[in-house]
């Protein structure tokens, strides 16, 4: 079944397919007949029925209602969407999305020293009401294009007992390193994979003040976000859609969906950015000084002239940091084997055989405990 849209009357998509359903006679919709078949198909893999077909009514809802009728304020103006996010049980909410917030974006050629960070977690044991998690910190340094330092991983581990608690924990790791590279080189700029909200109270928000009055040069680059629309929609998807519509696949800027200078607890400013003709479109969080200090499509023209022809639309330094940090099955299976060597796993009631004991589901486990298989 190949899908393909259909104009309706008003000019929104509507889905259908190129196949009827036959045995299904009393089924007059081609829009219908598609869905069930749909349906059938994702049942066929696994999924509950019911729960397909309220997952399309609800995500047909959200759209309803970011395409429908036109609303008006009450000066009988068209009323836009504006965007909002919920931060730690507070919602902070942005201007109305105007196209008067595009502009292009063009590369700006600089020398301008970058450092990229970042770090990934994966869990080494988990132990029930705790869990050990390590995680590898890649970093490196760039002069504008040109390399000039990958920094050798560095590993942490740590003992945690919730995600938040393990989030929070990941971020701090990645700020110290940035804090460190900062305290010897000022006026750098900063790139983070993830962000710049962090807990209040965390070590994580403590560490990116510091790396802030260290240096506010700091700029970060999520792969997704939480920050919606009044209407329902994804603010970044839409602030996409309406910038292709704009400029026709070529490289814009968005700013601001949010902004504040206590936002964070620093001062943040959040934008979206599309940096390559054809690529996707990314939310870009920077400080309020940066905010302050430089446009937007200018820190994005910097941030496109860090791309190749490896990573269009996206800054050349965080994609090489990212693949530098990742932690592979085989590292992970080399340092579970070394850190139950040094809890003593090989002594009774030690306590690296009461973790292993509690870590159920692991070959590890059969492996020390019952001389492994084979």
């Amino acid at each position: 079944m190949l899908p393909f849209y259909l104009r309706t009357t008003v000019g929104r998509p509507l889905v259908g397919c190129f196949t009827e359903v036959p045995s299904l006679p009393f089924i007059k919709s081609k829009k219908y007949s598609c869905l069930v078949a749909g349906v059938a198909l994702l049942e066929k893999a696994g999924y509950l029925g019911a729960d397909v077909e309220m997952l399309v009514e609800r995500v047909n809802e959200i759209y309803r209602k970011s395409g429908g009728a036109v609303q008006l304020t009450l000066l009988g103006e068209p009323a836009r969407p504006y965007p909002y996010a919920r931060f730690e049980g507070v919602v902070v909410r942005g201007p109305p999305v105007s196209e008067s917030r595009f502009r292009a974006v063009e590369e700006v050629p600089h020398r301008e020293l970058v450092y990229a960070v970042d770090a990934a977690a994966r869990v080494l044991f988990d132990a029930g009401s705790f869990k050990i998690v390590s995680a590898k910190v890649a970093a490196g340094a760039w002069r504008g294009v040109e390399r000039v330092k990958i920094f050798d991983p560095v590993k942490r581990v740590r003992v945690v007992e919730s995600l938040d608690e393990a989030g929070d924990w990941l971020a701090e790791v990645e700020l110290e390193a940035a804090l460190r590279f900062a305290k010897e080189n000022p006026g750098a700029l900063i790139l983070l994979d993830r962000p710049l909200f962090f807990r209040s109270g965390s070590r994580a928000r403590r560490v990116f003040k510091a790396l802030v009055e260290r240096d506010w040069r700091v700029v970060g680059i999520p792969k997704s976000s939480s920050i919606r629309l009044s209407s329902g929609e994804s603010a970044v998807g839409y602030v996409a859609r309406l910038g292709n519509r704009l400029f026709k696949g070529l490289p814009w800027a968005y700013y601001p969906l949010l902004e504040g200078e206590r936002l964070g607890g620093v001062g943040l400013g959040v934008g979206a950015a599309r940096l390559s003709p054809d690529a996707a479109a990314f939310r870009v969080d920077v400080t309020w000084e940066l905010a302050v200090r430089a446009d937007f499509d200018y820190l994005a023209g910097m941030l496109a002239y860090l791309q190749d022809f490896t990573s269009p639309g996206y800054p050349l330094p965080l994609k090489i940091v990212h693949n530098l940090s990742r932690i592979s099955d085989d590292e992970l299976s080399m340092d579970r084997e070394l850190l139950l060597e040094e809890l003593g796993v090989g002594r009774a009631e030690s306590a690296g055989r009461r973790l292993l004991e509690d870590s159920g589901g692991s070959e590890f486990k059969s492996k020390y405990l019952w001389g492994g298989v084979g």
